[in-house]
Order: structure tokens, then sequence, then C-alpha cells
């Protein structure tokens, strides 16, 4: 039999126990958790370890930043780990807000597999648990684990995987980031049902804003529309039309299969051009774009745009 189906709750088998003994024989690890503790990471360290020593194996971990509730001590153990293991890296998905689809990052998807052995096996994992102690081993969860040695049900999961992690709202935190998410994160604890002071939505702001210049796995919007009119200016169109702004921007989608919103693509687009443009009072201008004067939506760059190095 090709593919073996097992279904577990913690009660009857940690899922904890099954991620650690996929991770002692696999090279090549994919994680995706809407949020996680140190106490998760701790829990898989020794396997862990031993995937990236042992087995050189590659392994990267999606962890969302939704409500801010992902633990800070879990994010700089994830930092820790990279800096020691070459085959470690992790990313950050942004918090709703900062999105252009209008999604709550929820999912928690464990892909392994070991291209070294003769018969090549597939392991995914799908379910309710996030990497927390409880998700691992205490919680009531509920998880579908396939074993196959064709991947069916490991593709269109490694498909989902791949749609998280090339999306504008993917990240790499800096050390810097990592420090002001923590002072965030212990000002929300404090806070507890309380109403966030005006003080910590101010935090959160800057703390976008940050990320917004921080490398991702794809371009953002800004960026996309950056590099349109720098390359239709090589070309010798220079303002350029709002109109082939949308028609290279959905180009660049398609081509890419980035995550939009289509039906309000355009509409982006054009938020994106007014936010930054350089005469805009929005609190978030970068400043980077110049509208002409002659009232036709047409487009150029300014010292700060032709400049800007963000994602």
């Amino acid at each position: 039999m090709n593919t073996k189906i097992q279904i577990l709750s913690n009660v009857n088998y940690p899922i904890g126990e099954v991620i650690k003994s996929e991770l002692l024989e696999s090279t090549k690890v994919s994680i995706a958790v809407a949020f996680l503790r140190k106490s998760g990471v701790d829990q898989i360290s020794k396997a862990l370890d031993y995937a990236l020593t042992k087995n050189n194996a590659k392994v990267e971990i999606i962890a969302g930043l939704d409500f801010k509730t992902t633990d800070y001590k879990a994010l700089l153990a994830l930092e820790k780990i990279k800096s020691e293991y070459s085959g470690f890296s992790y990313y950050c998905f942004g918090d709703k807000q900062d999105n252009f689809n209008d999604l709550i990052f929820h999912p928690k998807i464990y892909l392994f597999s070991n291209d070294v052995q003769k018969n090549t096996k597939y392991t995914s994992i799908i379910g309710s648990s996030n990497l927390t102690a409880g998700g691992l081993s205490s919680n009531y969860e509920v998880n579908v684990v396939f074993r196959e040695i064709k991947p069916i049900y490991f593709s269109q999961l490694e498909s989902v995987y791949s749609a998280i992690k090339f999306t504008e709202s993917v990240f790499i935190p800096s050390k810097d980031y990592l420090e002001k998410y923590s002072n965030i994160k212990n000002e929300i604890d404090k806070a507890g049902d309380r109403i966030i002071s005006s003080k910590i939505v101010k935090s959160i702001e800057e703390l976008r804003r940050e990320e917004a210049q921080l490398p991702g796995t794809v371009p953002s919007l800004k960026k996309i529309i950056i590099d349109i009119i720098i390359n239709k200016e090589k070309e010798g169109l220079k303002p350029v039309p709002l109109k082939i702004i949308y028609e290279e921007a959905e180009k660049i989608v398609a081509e890419k299969k980035l995550i939009f919103k289509m039906d309000t693509f355009r509409n982006s687009i054009r938020g994106e051009l007014n936010k930054h443009e350089i005469k805009s009072k929005h609190p978030d201008s970068m400043s980077l774009f110049i509208r002409s004067t002659d009232n036709k939506g047409n487009y150029s760059l300014s010292e700060i745009g032709y400049n800007y190095r963000g994602r």
C-alpha cells in the first residue's frame, strides 16, 4: 500500500512524537503554523538538531504573527538555531492588517521528506496543532498524518505551503525587529482585556513600517510598481500611465503566481500609489511616487523611490 493515513488526537498518541520521529529521518522539512511558542520549539529541539547535523537537512518554518500571539522567545530560539545551522531558515507571516488578501494566517502544516533513501518517503501532517507544547502533546487536537511513497497528498500540501511562502506578507525578521516585537508583545500581554493604549497602537504602527523594509520571499506591491516604472522609463516612457502600471502588475502577479485579491487588485495598486505619493499625508507614506500635474494619472519616482531597497 502506497499511502497510510492516520488520525491522531494527542489523547491516543501525541503528534509531537510523530514530528520528532519524522525529523530524525528527513532531509527536507517545511512547517507553517499560525503561531508558536518556545515550549513547542524546545519539545522538538533534539530531533531538529539531529536532522540538521546528521541528515544535513534543509528545514524552514513559517510562523504567523496575527494578533501578536506568537511568543517572542520562540522567535528568538529560531534566530539562534538559524545562526548555528546553515540548513535552517525561518520566516514570519505579517498580521492580517498588513496584507492585501484580507486573510488571517491560520494553517498548521508539517511536511517531511527524505531524498537520500532508495525508496523516498513523504510524510505530511495537517490539522489543528500549532508548534506549542500544548499543540504537540497536551491539548485535545485532531491531526491527519499521511505517509506516502508516491506523494499525492504531500504534493497538494506542498503546493499550499509554497503559496503561503511566496506571498508579500512573508518576511525575514531582523534582530532589531524581534526586540521591538518583544516589547510590544509584553505590553499587549500586560494590557490583558483592557483597551490597548495609544502608545501601544503607535508602537504597532512603527513595527509595521519596519516590516515593510525587511526582505521577503517575493516583492511587495509597491516594489512591483517601482520596478515597472523603472523598466518603462528605460524603454523611454516617462511618466508612466496608470493603465500601463495596472497591466504590467497583473502580468507579474500571474507569472509569479503571487497571492492577491484580483477582483480589487487595481484598487490596491491605486491605494499604494496614493499612500506613497510624495504629497500624501498618510502617516505611513514613504514618498516613493510623483503624480504628474496633468491629471492624467501618470507616475514617476521620487529620489526615495529610485533608491528604495525594501521588499
